[in-house]
């Protein structure tokens, strides 16, 4: 997103998966190169994946309130994205629970999968005026801020992501940055 482009529509953020990428101007070259420098002219490594590779499409798994992330996601939803007005339904919790199940079988760590999914699917949606209240009378910074406690109290600090940032220090960021302007809470504020 950039001062080219439009907004992704709640309809497309209902479905993808977003993924974040720093400026390639301000990355560290040297840093990258020394880390690739061992990797050798292997023909066996595959550089492109068909769509053979990435397998067949299959349906979401089914709704089940019992499921722990299932009902982890239900309930950040309950509690704190609809007060805010940011939509997390059945849909999007079903396709969290697919991306789950195949981040398992790649051997991400369940709360690192989850955190993929705060970070890919809950976080872009919000855009919001802070300053408003929520249709229960308490302020949307507020909410924000629960948001933030109930994901850091499952997911941990800021600093539990190991260089990587996750999804609570992506709140932080986002709330510091709503409190500098204007009250706008906007996941792609800069």
């Amino acid at each position: 997103m950039d001062e080219t482009t439009h907004h992704l529509s709640p309809k497309v953020l209902d479905r993808v998966h977003v993924l974040r990428f720093s400026n390639p101007m301000l990355v560290d070259w040297d840093s990258i190169e020394a880390e690739i420098s061992h990797v050798t002219e292997d023909p066996e490594i595959k550089l492109g994946l068909t769509p053979h590779d990435i397998g067949l499409r299959a349906e979401y798994p089914p709704f089940d309130r019992r499921n722990d992330a299932a009902s982890f996601l239900a309930g950040l939803a309950r509690e704190h994205l609809d007060p805010l007005g940011v939509e997390f339904g059945m849909r999007a919790v079903r396709q969290s629970l697919g991306y789950l199940a195949a981040a398992e079988l790649t051997g991400i760590e369940p709360d690192k999968a989850l955190d993929n999914v705060v970070r890919q699917k809950i976080l872009p949606k919000i855009a919001l005026d802070t300053s408003r209240p929520t249709s229960d009378g308490r302020k949307r910074r507020d909410v924000l801020v629960s948001l933030r406690e109930a994901l850091a109290e499952r997911l941990g600090p800021p600093e539990a992501a190991r260089g990587e940032g996750n999804s609570v220090g992506d709140l932080d960021r986002l709330i510091t940055l709503a409190d500098g302007s204007n009250k706008v809470a906007n996941f792609w504020m800069r």
